[in-house]
């Protein structure tokens, strides 16, 4: 793999070295950007099924009407 050189304040850097204890600057960058992937994933989930529990009774039947079209229309497909 390629590599290149991303610069940084000398403060960033030694969190970056403190984080990462033994691990590479990669690694450890890895780990981060994985930790705040994840993070993003489940608020968006949690935002989600908070705006969804708000949905009258009709909502949540049209929502589940609609996705139950779309299955069978993918199942008809193959």
């Amino acid at each position: 793999m390629a590599s290149t050189t991303i610069e940084l304040s000398v403060e960033t850097r030694e969190r970056l070295r403190a984080l990462g204890g033994d691990a590479t600057y990669e690694d450890t960058v890895i780990e981060a950007l994985d930790a705040l992937d994840a993070n993003r994933f489940w608020a968006e989930a949690e935002a989600s099924a908070a705006w969804q529990s708000n949905l009258s009774d009709t909502e949540r039947q049209r929502r589940h009407d609609a996705i139950a079209e779309i299955g069978r229309a993918f199942d008809s497909i193959g």
